[in-house]
């Protein structure tokens, strides 16, 4: 019997250099290794060894809807605290009552496939986790999307690049979505069958009626961090 390995991604690299001293991010062309692969579950185990196998480098890692593998720069200490802001309060309202689970950064989402996609922040809803098998049987990847997603830009995606993605988030299922801009000071909201709603400089952005008395200070957790 002859024993097939799933190959290492050659460097077909596509860079996108930043402003400033942040690491670049870049894409690989990954469509000749996700032929290899039969189903969701094998695409996963094969992701989590990759991102396993090279976490020293600093990135996040996403997979497009193209095949293509992307490696996403570093926030730095500015992005990294936004991140946590949302979801440490999207936590405090969690506790207080409507149960979930918030969805972090490193919670990879089963996109169409071969997408895999992490959202800055999100949240499942009670019944959405109710439908996962138990814990320690469940996959690497989300099999449906959050109920909720943010997305938070940041200075190596540009504001198009943010804007598709957040159409693929409600292509995929989602009731409520934010793109955070803090360097234009924007909130863009995102509702299925709507045109996205846009905030300028708002002091704070409500979750009502999908995030039941979910209210984000935006203004003083993103916009304003000192």
């Amino acid at each position: 019997m002859t024993t097939q390995t799933v190959p290492t991604p050659q460097p077909d690299i596509t860079v996108n250099s930043p402003d400033g001293d942040m690491p670049a991010p870049f894409s690989l062309d990954i469509s000749s290794i996700l032929a290899l692969l039969p189903d969701d579950d094998a695409l996963d185990d094969w992701f989590l060894r990759f991102t396993a196998d090279n976490e020293d480098l600093g990135y996040r890692f996403e997979i497009d809807q193209q095949g293509r593998l992307w490696a996403m720069a570093s926030e730095g200490m500015d992005g990294t605290e936004r991140q946590f802001n949302l979801q440490f309060d999207l936590q405090i309202w969690l506790n207080a009552g409507p149960g979930g689970k918030v969805v972090i950064g490193n919670s990879r989402v089963r996109m169409a496939w071969p997408g895999r996609h992490a959202p800055d922040a999100g949240w499942m809803a009670p019944e959405q986790l109710a439908s996962l098998p138990p814990a320690g049987q469940r996959p690497h990847s989300f099999p449906f999307a959050p109920r909720f997603v943010a997305e938070i830009r940041s200075l190596s995606n540009s504001l198009e690049d943010q804007q598709a993605k957040m159409e693929e988030w409600i292509a995929r299922g989602i009731a409520l979505g934010w793109l955070i801009d803090p360097f234009l000071r924007q909130v863009h909201i995102y509702r299925p069958g709507a045109v996205p709603e846009v905030l300028d400089d708002p002091e704070t952005v409500s979750g009502e009626p999908e995030l039941p008395g979910f209210v984000f200070d935006v203004r003083s957790r993103i916009f304003d961090l000192e």
